[in-house]
């Protein structure tokens, strides 16, 4: 949590199509560039400062292709003025090796990056620590996803053994998403599992979304939204757009007497202490 002249900042990013759902079942979800620029402002009017983007191919398929990704971010610049911090998913989907993951990083030179631990945690160490060092020299700002207490433990120990350069780094904790190794859910954010984390967002599926977001508020935590996780409103209805569900948000923190965080304030939030 950032605080400005006394007051609470609360970074709210929208996550408005993820890499699987598809206009048979959500009929207003943004796919195309243009969707997604459109999407974009609309969100960043509600309260977004930052957009989690993912892309699609011609089907519809999930895709790290550069074109793609170069296209949605001039769409998102243009539409936004270029003050919506753009975050790209390296999510693999089974699609994509660790290598795969990372090359797409580097041509496409994001401001921002999501990468799941549990996807690259294999990757020759050596090179591992590679991408980390180029990436902070090209100030593109990694937020690294965990599912799991053995995420979190994962983490800590590349921290330790400076696998990681730095001292932490920006995490999302990923709630209700059952792995292998375990989930994390609501009841986890009370036990100081962020004390790592140069800051840390937390996104839930479903009907938990709303919930969780406010707890997380409440314990000094940012909100990822939007239709990636989930389309209900609190009540239980189906939201037309992402901007909907944003906006209800921004609304309950400002009831409890919580700002949204700006563009400049979400830079500060996104970048690790590397």
């Amino acid at each position: 949590m950032q605080k400005w002249g006394g007051v609470t900042l609360i970074l709210l990013a929208v996550a408005p199509n993820g890499a699987r759902k598809t206009k048979e079942e959500l009929a207003t979800i943004p796919l195309t560039a243009v969707e997604i620029g459109q999407e974009a402002k609309a969100c960043q009017q509600a309260g977004a400062s930052m957009i989690h983007l993912h892309v699609r191919n011609a089907k519809g398929e999930h895709s790290l292709n550069f074109g793609f990704y170069k296209d949605a971010i001039q769409q998102v610049k243009e539409q936004t003025e270029d003050k919506l911090f753009i975050q790209v998913t390296s999510e693999a989907v089974g699609k994509y090796a660790p290598d795969e993951q990372f090359e797409m990083i580097h041509k496409v030179k994001p401001q921002g990056v999501s990468i799941a631990l549990r996807e690259i945690k294999n990757l020759d160490e050596i090179e591992l620590h590679d991408h980390f060092i180029w990436m902070r020299d090209n100030n593109v700002f990694p937020q690294l996803i965990l599912y799991n207490q053995h995420d979190l433990q994962l983490y800590r120990k590349w921290l330790e053994e400076g696998l990681l350069p730095g001292t932490a780094y920006p995490l999302l904790f990923v709630i209700g998403k059952h792995q292998v190794e375990g989930v994390f859910d609501l009841d986890v954010l009370k036990t100081g599992i962020a004390s790592s984390a140069s800051s840390w967002m937390i996104c839930a599926f479903g009907e938990q979304e709303f919930d969780a977001g406010k707890q997380a508020a409440k314990l000094g935590g940012h909100i990822r939204l939007g239709f990636e996780n989930n389309h209900l409103l609190k009540d239980g209805s189906t939201a037309k757009t992402n901007a909907e569900i944003v906006q209800q948000m921004a609304n309950s923190l400002s009831d409890e007497g919580l700002k949204t965080a700006s563009y400049k304030d979400t830079v500060k939030i996104m970048t690790p202490d590397w």
